[in-house]
């Protein structure tokens, strides 16, 4: 189940004229279809069981980390289409992207630590294990 909603993803500032859609519900299943393929992805990243936690504070991580991987995806779909179209002789619009792409995807792998690390910031849900070991027979 998608833990982001469409107009969410539209309201991190996303338009349906950035990807060239004529009308509402174009947008939005297209929307739909990229979130649905990015958050797949990351299920297959944490792990089914992590994905479909419903305990805080890591249900709140796993849905931005979706709308993060979902924002970056976007954000290399409209750096093509600006490239195609070459609107922007001196790239500035791409540019802009590209960092903000490149910012989505750094918080995106910061959540996805946190959710694999128990879904704590101060490490406590983290779990070690030290595996002894010695190269002499009467040790083993």
């Amino acid at each position: 189940m998608a833990k982001n909603t469409a107009a969410e993803i539209a309201d991190i500032g996303f338009s349906k004229e950035m990807f060239g859609k004529t009308t509402a519900t174009d947008y939005t299943n297209f929307l739909t279809a990229v979130i649905a393929s990015q958050e797949s992805l990351l299920s297959g990243r944490i792990g089914a069981a992590a994905y479909a936690s419903a305990s805080s504070p890591t249900q709140e991580y796993i849905k931005q980390a979706a709308a993060c991987v979902v924002a970056a995806e976007l954000c290399r779909r409209r750096i093509l289409r600006l490239t195609q179209e070459a609107k922007n002789e001196d790239g500035t619009d791409a540019k802009k992207l590209r960092s903000s792409r490149k910012e989505f995807i750094a918080e995106a792998e910061e959540l996805i630590v946190k959710i694999n690390a128990g879904g704590t910031i101060d490490g406590t849900g983290f779990a070690s294990g030290v595996n002894v070991s010695s190269h002499f027979a009467e040790d083993a």
